[in-house]
C-alpha cells in the first residue's frame, strides 16, 4: 500500500489496510490519509504534523507522544483513541468525535474544536489554551472550557 504525502512524496508500506497497524515512530508529516479506515492502528511517537486524516475512522487508534502539529481531523471518528502526550495545537478537530478518547497530558492549545465531541477521559489532565470551540462542542457535565483556557467562537 502506497501512503501519499502533500509534498509529492510517496511511502510504501508492507500492508494490504492500514487497520489495526503498527505505524509507529514513522515520518508522516503532511501525510494524507483522508477518508481512510484507520480504526486500532497505533501512530505512537509519530510525526503527523500537517497530516490530512479529515473523515478517517480512528477508532481505538493510539496516538501517544505524537506530534500532530496543525492536523486536520474535521470529522473523524476518534471514539476511544489514545492521545496521551501528543501534541495536538492549532489542529482542526471541527466535528470530530473524541468521545470516549483518553487526552490524558495531551496538547490541544490553538486547537479548533468547534462541533466537536469532546467527551474524553482524563480531559482535566490535557492543556486547552486558547483552544477553540462554540455552542455544538459537546464537553463532558463536569467540564469547564474556560477555566481550562477556552476560548469561545
Amino acid at each position: 500500500m502506497k501512503i501519499l504525502f502533500a509534498t509529492d512524496e510517496v511511502l510504501e508500506v508492507p500492508y494490504d489496510t492500514l487497520v489495526g497497524v503498527n505505524l509507529n515512530n514513522l515520518g508522516l508529516h503532511r501525510a494524507i490519509l483522508e477518508d481512510m479506515d484507520l480504526h486500532d492502528a497505533s501512530f505512537i511517537g509519530c510525526d503527523l504534523r500537517g497530516a490530512y486524516l479529515a473523515n478517517s475512522n480512528l477508532i481505538r487508534c493510539d496516538l501517544s507522544r505524537t506530534s500532530l502539529m496543525t492536523a486536520f481531523f474535521m470529522h473523524a471518528n476518534m471514539k476511544g483513541a489514545r492521545l496521551h502526550n501528543c501534541r495536538a495545537m492549532f489542529c482542526n478537530f471541527a466535528g470530530a468525535d473524541l468521545d470516549k478518547a483518553d487526552v490524558l497530558d495531551a496538547d490541544f492549545s490553538d486547537a479548533n474544536l468547534c462541533g466537536t465531541i469532546m467527551t474524553c477521559i482524563n480531559i482535566n489532565y490535557a492543556k486547552f489554551t486558547n483552544a477553540t470551540y462554540d455552542d455544538l462542542t459537546v464537553w463532558p457535565s463536569n467540564f469547564d472550557p474556560v477555566a481550562a483556557g477556552c476560548v469561545k467562537e
